[in-house]
């Protein structure tokens, strides 16, 4: 592929890219569907505008570009959220985060036991994989949609907890099936000393960086060295937490306390400032939050094609999809006697369930297993998974679409009924 066919596909894809965008804040179409599709034109399968060799040199290019999204998304999600609605959800949260999660994992269990001839311990895998949402999916949907801050708050955290928990369960159950020398509890260790250790990186980091740009307000590209800041923290995260997926949570909080600079000094007796990086380094920031979005979306199209679907993947990738589907509505059942949602939380808690980054990682790594997983294994957990992550986030891309038709139905009924004159009734 040569650099003039380079540079029209990026040219496309950017200017769909601000299409779809305007057709999801317009009419709130499925825009994260409309970029996988054009990644999916783009690529072999389609017009082949990506050939098959640049797609090979893509799929492995995977686990750099989703980190890179993941890291830019998160902490733009943690930027944007406020602390105090953090600190009341955060509980809640975690209820539902565990209940999915599990539910999850365990209805996944034991479909393939039924349906595979896989040991205990690969069907435990498949289900860890695909067993929590992706914050790069869930996040931007949400950040749109008319939704309560309640919702809001519990599904970002629990995205952004899930990804660590797909990470650290699935890797200790690799480890486990390979040397015999992991257990249950020191998945849980590694989970809880991950969380620790990312949450506090991500308060002090973002503590001093906060001082760092006060001191450095006046100087130009105070934006692109907070970026920097902000992949360096993303990495030495999933160093000291050995690559347990802890990066995602620490940008977030980091995100989080730049964000929320205000209320952070009063808390620490410090005098308040307003957040070092104006609205003009703020828009830009949404920029290329943009510009990151889109590629990765059309990027995960590409990589669907680079993967040999067989018929038996796909009916199992099904099959599996609506497994999810009542381990959702479990869990929703269950967290809603501590969580307390509405009707309209409820029905946005169930359509927001995507698969994606953690999933698509983690779902190639027995490949580098091959005394563990023989080829044909292999194979089958990677399309087992991307059809989930596809058929995932269909539903959540439609959800999106019906949840803001519904609130604007909403809406117009409540702006109607307020306008209707009140009778007079005489006092008795």
């Amino acid at each position: 592929m040569d650099a003039d066919i380079l540079f029209l596909a990026i040219g496309a894809v950017i200017f769909m890219g601000f299409i779809s965008n305007y057709l999801f804040r317009r009419f709130k179409a499925p825009d994260v569907l409309i970029l996988m599709m054009l990644g999916i034109a783009l690529g072999p399968g389609g017009i082949g505008l990506i050939n098959t060799e640049a797609a090979q040199v893509i799929e492995a290019l995977t686990p750099y570009v989703a980190a890179a999204a993941l890291a830019i998304i998160m902490f733009q999600a943690g930027m944007d959220l406020a602390i105090g609605d953090v600190v009341r959800s955060f509980s809640k949260s975690i209820i539902q985060t565990v209940i999915g999660f599990v539910a999850s994992m365990l209805i996944t269990a034991l479909i393939l036991t039924f349906l595979t001839d896989w040991n205990a311990e690969t069907c435990l895998l498949l289900g860890a994989i695909v067993g929590g949402t992706s914050g790069a999916i869930v996040i931007p949907i949400i950040s749109c949609l008319r939704i309560s801050n309640n919702l809001k708050m519990v599904l970002t955290l629990e995205s952004a907890i899930t990804d660590v928990l797909v990470i650290v369960v699935a890797t200790s159950i690799i480890v486990f099936m390979s040397q015999d020398t992991a257990s249950i509890t020191n998945a849980f260790e590694l989970l809880v000393s991950s969380f620790m250790i990312s949450t506090m990186i991500g308060v002090i980091s973002g503590i001093l960086w906060t001082k760092m740009l006060q001191r450095l307000s006046k100087q130009p590209y105070s934006y692109m060295i907070t970026i920097a800041a902000m992949l360096i923290v993303f990495s030495v995260t999933n160093f000291l937490v050995d690559k347990a997926g802890g990066g995602a949570i620490a940008v977030l909080v980091f995100g989080l306390t730049i964000g929320n600079w205000d209320e952070i000094s009063k808390v620490l007796k410090q005098k308040g400032e307003r957040f070092a990086l104006g609205d003009k380094v703020k828009r830009f920031h949404d920029e290329i939050s943009f510009l990151i979005r889109t590629v990765f979306f059309v990027y995960l199209g590409l990589v669907v094609t680079t993967i040999q679907f067989t018929p038996w993947y796909i009916l199992l990738g099904l099959i599996v999809f609506f497994g999810l589907l009542i381990a959702r509505y479990i869990s929703l059942l269950l967290a809603d006697r501590y969580i307390g949602l509405d009707a309209s939380d409820e029905m946005g808690l169930f359509y927001m369930m995507p698969r994606g980054l953690a999933a698509a990682v983690m779902a190639a790594i027995p490949f580098s297993y091959p005394l563990v997983f023989d080829e044909g294994t292999a194979t089958a957990i990677l399309g087992v998974s991307v059809v989930v992550v596809l058929l995932s986030t269909v539903l959540a891309s439609i959800g999106a679409f019906y949840m803001e038709i519904h609130a604007r139905r909403n809406g117009c009924l409540l702006e109607n009924k307020l306008d209707e004159p009140v009778p007079f009734e005489e006092e008795v």
